[in-house]
């Protein structure tokens, strides 16, 4: 028996779970999901995996089901952000554009650069996914994890919605808080450090002679 037909009678025994963005087919496994570097390093370990531009998706042999099971949680969220990568955004005033598009954007209503960022409406895990992107970019997830000590995998699945829970939200939503708090306070800090030694260089007269003007 080849290794696809094995690796097919595994699955046939024991499916994978059933998820939107990964699709089981005769001849591999079909993971909906736009390119992205973290996804191509993860999935590299798969012999004849292939990214196929033409329908944006991943074909990965069935040979790779168990690491497919291994990291479906994760996955699961690369795909939903590439999703969002490509989604057309509704109008300003129905929804407001996604928090990348807008991190810098000046606010309207107070004519500076601060931004409303939180929506207290928002659910609980939107409110944690905002302020992790808020303060880590687009590869959010594994540096949102190692900050807070948290097991990456769990917190993956309670983000996209299944019964996994790593902590009681709050708890989630109140250790975000205070690292960003942290962070906060160590921007302040080193800001206030850069405003002493520019003023310092004024005093003195010197600095750099070379700067391309």
């Amino acid at each position: 028996m080849t290794d696809e037909n094995q690796a097919r009678a595994a699955l046939a025994a024991n499916p994978l779970p059933p998820n939107p963005w990964v699709q089981v087919t005769d001849d591999g496994i079909i993971i909906k999901a736009g390119y992205s570097d973290t996804l191509h390093r993860m999935l590299r370990w798969v012999p004849k995996v292939q990214w196929v531009p033409e329908k944006r998706h991943w074909k990965v042999p069935l040979s790779g089901a168990e690491l497919i099971r291994s990291v479906l949680p994760e996955i699961s969220r690369l795909a939903e952000a590439t999703h969002e990568e490509f989604r057309v955004p509704a109008p300003p005033a129905q929804k407001e554009p996604p928090l990348d598009a807008r991190a810098d954007a000046p606010n309207p209503s107070t004519g500076d650069s601060a931004t409303r960022v939180f929506d207290p409406d928002a659910s609980e895990r939107d409110l944690f996914r905002n302020a992790a992107r808020f303060l880590f970019g687009s590869d959010w997830q594994r540096d949102t994890a190692r900050a807070l000590g948290r097991d990456e995998p769990a917190l993956a699945c309670w983000l996209v919605g299944e019964s996994v829970v790593e902590d009681d939200p709050q708890v989630l939503l109140n250790e975000m808080l205070a690292l960003m708090r942290r962070r906060a306070a160590a921007i302040t800090a080193a800001a206030d450090q850069l405003a002493e030694a520019i003023a310092r260089k004024k005093q003195t007269g010197s600095g750099d002679t070379g700067n391309g003007s």
